[in-house]
């Protein structure tokens, strides 16, 4: 066979060739690269705090994934709870630990555009039906009586078949904890790693008072309440201090037990000492002008009650700012430690009071009169209340035991000029101030009487 080769057109194929060939090589499948996988990371920012059977756990949830990457692949958040000595092991919560709630997480909502001049404004969108990465969270757990004793115990599995949880008694010189721990899972359902857990000693509350007042005066409801547990625990929490020990004792050592974990000396540094304090709370009926609270409040934003003192209060009288015909209701709960070894008890009975306006205005001061040609001028002292009316103006004659209204409605100014009478005759003044109060004002006492003979 005679090949026929076109002179110039040979170097032209055997690039086409090798350019295919390199093609061809870089198409080859090299070995496998592992899948990216992305989970969120672990939930470390986490505390738990009890008041009486009710415990607040607040988080904040994840914002980056366990390789510090963004967007975050996130889709719910597990928290569990757990009663016992120690924290079941990081891989047997799910096992052992009660399911306290479950929390959606949704992306964030996208920034609104901005709008051009003169446009109509977008309605603003719809509340999440989630928690969003890097918010804030707060769910309740109330505790019941099977939440108050030790919980079930993982043991390692002996074979197959073999039960992996069961009741174990634990001595009671151990101090029995609740403990707590969130999980983040992503979109898939993928766990991020366990965080850190929560914890506070289960001890006994203190007993919430018996009983508490609330009255008022003009400026002030005022509360008062009973020691908790009565004169017997008033006396058992308030003790006398202990003497100063004689000087042969007085460079003694004090024996104390071995300061380790679970031992007697590191249950008594978590038990919460000192004397009982008190905090005090407040519910309001809401203002008619107040906006409609929502339907339902999401699981995922419980709020602490606060008190209405700043500080626990170590005396059982409060004085609260009155605010008239709105009602309020007082419940005052025990506290005993200081951070962050503090308990507190359960809330007393509530005392509602609805303070209504029956006090009157001051009595007008220093009222004078002065007679000139045509009539007699009155003038006194203003009265100084915020929800002050006016004021009636009163005259009768000398010889007239009560006086009548001379304006037939309130004046607002100090003064009064009386030209209703008639020369060489003598009148007897006095004021009265009026509130607003409605339907009826209140009405201060008579001023001092003044006498004055008309010109």
């Amino acid at each position: 066979m005679t090949s026929i080769v076109v002179p110039g057109k040979r170097a032209s194929f055997s690039i086409l060739v090798l350019t295919a060939l390199i093609i061809v090589s870089c198409g080859k499948k090299g070995p496998p690269l592992a899948p990216i996988v992305r989970i969120p990371a672990a939930v470390d920012k986490l505390s738990a705090q009890r008041v009486g059977n009710d415990v607040f756990i607040t988080l904040t949830v994840p914002a980056k994934n366990v390789d510090s990457s963004i967007p975050v692949d996130i889709g719910r958040i597990e928290i569990y709870g757990y009663t016992g000595r120690t924290a079941p092991p990081r891989t047997r919560w799910v096992e052992v630990g009660e399911l306290v709630a479950t929390v959606p997480v949704v992306p964030p909502p996208p920034e609104p555009a901005p709008q051009p001049a003169g446009s109509e404004t977008v309605a603003a969108p719809e509340p999440s039906r989630g928690a969003t990465p890097g918010m804030v969270i707060t769910v309740l757990d109330k505790l019941t009586s099977d939440e108050l004793v030790q919980g079930r115990i993982a043991t390692p599995e002996r074979g197959r078949g073999a039960p992996a949880i069961r009741p174990v008694e634990v001595p009671e010189s151990e101090l029995l904890r609740r403990f707590y721990v969130a999980f983040a899972f992503s979109a898939r359902g993928r766990p991020g790693p366990p965080g850190t857990a929560a914890a506070f000693p289960l001890v006994e509350l203190p007993e919430p008072p018996a009983s508490i007042r609330a009255f008022y005066s003009e400026s002030a409801v005022s509360v008062d309440w009973p020691p908790s547990g009565g004169i017997v625990g008033f006396l058992f929490n308030n003790h006398l201090s202990p003497e100063d020990p004689p000087l042969d004792d007085a460079f003694e050592p004090i024996a104390t037990g071995p300061a380790v974990d679970g031992s007697a000396a590191s249950d008594a540094a978590a038990i919460p000492a000192g004397p009982l304090r008190y905090n005090l709370y407040r519910e309001t009926e809401a203002s008619p002008l107040a906006l409609p609270a929502p339907d339902a409040a999401t699981p995922w934003t419980a709020a602490r009650p606060a008190p209405i003192n700043a500080t626990p209060l170590g005396s059982m009288t409060f004085a609260d700012p009155i605010e008239l015909d709105r009602r309020r209701c007082y419940t005052v709960r025990a506290v005993r430690g200081t951070t962050p070894n503090v308990i507190e008890g359960e809330a007393s009975e509530p005392a509602c009071i609805t303070p209504v306006d029956i006090f009157p205005p001051a009595p007008p001061a220093h009222l004078v009169a002065i007679a000139d040609e045509g009539g007699i001028s009155l003038i006194w002292e203003p009265n100084s209340e915020t929800d002050l009316a006016g004021y009636l103006v009163l005259r009768g004659e000398a010889s007239d035991a009560t006086l009548q209204p001379l304006t037939s409605s309130p004046i607002v100014e100090a003064r009064f000029r009386d030209t209703h009478v008639t020369a060489g005759k003598r009148y007897v003044y006095g004021v009265v101030a009026l509130d607003a109060h409605l339907p009826v004002p209140n009405v201060s006492g008579e001023s001092n009487r003044v006498e004055e003979t008309a010109r």
